[in-house]
């Protein structure tokens, strides 16, 4: 019978992301969470569901400041 005495630590990796959520109002907002924070993404559905902004505006507005977007 094998028992197991502990996890195989150098094995086992933890990877998280950051993702900012309700904070964005106008284009600007994306590229500031990026330069300020740690974020590797940042969500955008209550500013384009309102349609306050057009999502394209966002996605040049990313596009023109050198940051990818999907």
């Amino acid at each position: 019978m094998l028992l197991r005495q502990a996890y195989e630590t150098g094995k086992i990796a933890l990877i998280t992301s950051v993702i900012a959520s309700s904070g964005a109002g106008k284009v600007e907002h994306f590229t500031e969470v990026f330069e300020k924070t740690k974020a590797e993404a940042a969500l955008a559905a209550g500013i384009l569901h309102r349609e306050e902004v057009p999502i394209e505006a966002v996605k040049v507005h990313m596009r023109d400041e050198g940051i990818e977007t999907r």
